[in-house]
């Protein structure tokens, strides 16, 4: 066994498991030692080892990149990687910010409102113009009305008129039947439109959400 002969099957079974290296080990090694087999069997057929008759016979056994191609069967065309479907859901940030700008000015007074401004902003809910819609119907919430409805009650004049040299207890009054009709529409009116704006706001979500599926499940 000449020793050219040998780093040619040497070199020949090197390039194999290189062309194996995606296999497993355990695999590779299997497929080697099977080769590696059949060329020692091979050559003990060889009259005569020369360099010429090795080369042949590995020329016989093939290119080792065709053999590894062999071992991993035809190609399986790819799969199309699977659509994943992402569903806007109604975040429980969502529904804060509604219940605060609604209602977070009566808990905590201005800074509750703000928060909710601040959640309402930050969602991908709502468009931007529905976003101006939330914010400036109705500043503060219900407690812009609430605050107008005690200021007007603290605002009302407070007499004490004595009656035959003993006073009276104090009578209060307010600033006359008219202002107090205006304002008390005013107020009402206010209350209505944040409850109305919190309303729509809450549709919109839940639409934005519902027109947000289709389209997904469409493309």
């Amino acid at each position: 066994m000449s020793s050219t002969a040998d780093t040619l099957v040497n070199d020949y079974l090197d390039q194999l498991e290189a062309e194996l290296a995606d296999f497993s080990s355990a695999r590779r090694r299997e497929l080697v030692q099977e080769i590696a087999e059949h060329i020692a069997e091979a050559r003990t057929s060889l009259e005569v080892e020369s360099e010429a008759e090795i080369r042949n016979l590995l020329d016989r056994l093939g290119d080792p990149a065709e053999i590894a191609a062999e071992a991993r069967g035809p190609e399986q065309p790819a799969e199309p990687a699977p659509t994943v479907v992402v569903e806007r859901r109604t975040s429980g940030l969502d529904i804060a910010a509604l219940a605060l700008l609604l209602v977070g000015g009566l808990v905590l007074p201005v800074v509750g409102w703000i928060v909710g401004v601040v959640l309402l902003w930050i969602s991908s809910t709502w468009t931007i113009g529905q976003k101006i819609l939330g914010t400036l119907v109705v500043p503060g919430g219900l407690a812009l009305p609430l605050g107008l409805t005690v200021l007007a009650t603290s605002s009302a004049t407070c007499v004490q008129v004595p009656v035959g040299g003993a006073p009276n207890p104090v009578a209060c009054t307010s600033g006359g039947t008219g202002g107090e009709t205006i304002g008390t529409v005013i107020v009402i009116v206010l209350a209505v439109a944040s409850v109305a704006t919190i309303a729509y706001l809450a549709r919109r979500m839940s639409r934005n959400a519902a027109a947000f599926r289709a389209q997904v499940s469409s493309s």
